[in-house]
């Protein structure tokens, strides 16, 4: 596999992350009977009373953004650089989920006060994704750093 197919694989998990958001988000279904919507009536209308929407769709859509910054990072990182970076994420990807694990369900209160509804594991995309996303610029830098001062 080239590394122009390894880079193309990264945008395509990026699509496929964001288009499951999208399903568990359910909008899309909203007079079908396949999606996961549970379609619900009010004053208002028809709108979509997914029990996803809060814990599965939004954060798969967000990490699929996240991926997809990733992925365009990713285009200015050269064979070495990219390989860096695959070994980092092998590594990142479990410690962060054994973290989130580990971490969530907190509460949302501050402090002492405890009065806000619990932080579910879907929260710690948030903080670790942004997290990724800045090592990895950091690494394809680092990168493209070496490789111009190698050059010089």
């Amino acid at each position: 596999m080239t590394l122009a197919h390894k880079k193309a694989l990264v945008f395509v998990l990026a699509g496929v992350t964001y288009l499951a958001g999208q399903y568990f988000r359910g909008v899309w279904f909203l007079h079908l009977s396949i999606g996961t919507c549970k379609n619900s009536v009010d004053d208002w209308g028809v709108f979509c009373n997914s029990p996803y929407v809060g814990t599965l769709g939004w954060p798969l859509i967000d990490l699929g953004a996240m991926m997809l910054v990733v992925a365009i990072v990713l285009l200015l990182a050269n064979a070495e650089t990219f390989h860096r970076w695959l070994k980092f994420t092998l590594y990142y990807v479990p410690i962060v989920v054994l973290l989130d694990l580990l971490i969530y369900p907190m509460s949302s209160g501050i402090g002492f006060i405890m009065s806000g509804p619990p932080l579910g594991y879907e929260k710690g995309i948030y903080p670790f994704g942004k997290l990724f996303v800045l090592i990895t610029i950091g690494i394809v830098l680092w990168g493209w750093i070496r490789a111009h001062r190698a050059k010089a």
